[in-house]
């Protein structure tokens, strides 16, 4: 059915004023313009609505159930325009963000923070994921943190907007006063060590180990752990050597030590990025999300 907002505000004039003059001086129309409106909503409901009693109209049963939904439809209409035209202040825009481990520690207090100051009207939700997952999240959620390694790049996804927030560099963790500084004795370290590191069907797992390999190292992988605490302790604890970024060792503060990886092209890196749907990525409120994602990514303290 085609009935339009005008026709449904004419149908609910009419029933108001009685007469089609009544309806046409309430509405701003000639008497001849609201008898187009109401014979193009008949036509749209495929009923009669009206019937003539004299110099009045009433409506049909049919009339009277097309007006009182009429009614709530128009009723939803104001209340819309109203939102519209609130101030801003007054508004308010809910933008879920799902995160993981150490971006979500690192970056969610300083993003809520920047846009209580900046748009006070965006309301950002954490939902935790998994993010060996996060393109799947994507679906259901306006901004998810995800990660990309150049050694194990995820492939483009049609319809998905990726932003880097970060670019960061992993190192070696190890026990304190287990791991010597220079290159070729690390090396021998790092050969003959247990390892603490996430299985190879994961994108860090399969990095770490194409990045060990460059560096000349086959690790043995003792202790299979994802969880980026659990690593680092079991590393600190001398129980194995393990890679972490400075997000990750932020998440979990160790006193171990920390060694570049001895890898000539530069060692293992990690994106930190913002999934979001090009949809969704037009909204105002995700934009204002997205820049303060950058923004907090981006200074010193992350």
């Amino acid at each position: 059915m085609g009935w339009t907002l005008e026709q449904l505000r004419t149908l609910a004039a009419l029933a108001d004023g009685g007469t089609m003059a009544a309806a046409a001086s309430e509405l701003g129309y000639t008497p001849g313009a609201v008898s187009q409106q109401m014979a193009a909503l008949a036509a749209a409901a495929g009923r009669p609505l009206l019937v003539r009693v004299g110099r009045r109209v009433e409506l049909t049963d049919d009339g009277l159930l097309l007006l009182a939904g009429a009614r709530e439809v128009l009723a939803a209409d104001e209340r819309a325009r109203s939102a519209l035209a609130a101030p801003r202040a007054d508004r308010r825009a809910v933008v879920t963000l799902g995160v993981f481990g150490s971006a979500g520690s690192a970056g969610f207090g300083p993003t809520a923070a920047l846009l209580a100051a900046r748009a006070p009207w965006v309301d950002v939700r954490a939902v935790e994921v998994d993010v060996e997952r996060a393109l799947d999240a994507v679906a259901g959620l306006d901004v998810v943190l995800g990660l990309d390694h150049p050694d194990s790049p995820a492939p483009p996804v049609a319809g998905v907007v990726v932003t880097e927030l970060v670019r960061e560099q992993y190192a070696v963790v190890g026990a304190a006063g287990a791991l010597p500084s220079e290159p070729a004795a690390l090396r021998e370290v790092l050969t003959a060590a247990d390892w603490v590191l996430p299985p190879l069907d994961t994108a860090f797992g399969r990095a770490a180990r194409t990045a060990c390999a460059r560096a000349g190292v086959t690790p043995v992988v003792r202790h299979t752990v994802t969880d980026t605490a659990v690593s680092l302790a079991l590393a600190e604890s001398g129980a194995g050597v393990t890679l972490a970024t400075p997000l990750m060792r932020a998440l979990r503060p160790t006193s171990g030590d920390v060694r570049p990886l001895p890898d000539p092209s530069g060692g293992l890196q990690r994106r930190v990025v913002a999934l979001t749907r090009a949809t969704a990525a037009e909204r105002e409120a995700v934009a204002l999300v997205l820049t303060a994602l950058r923004d907090a990514f981006t200074r010193p303290a992350a």
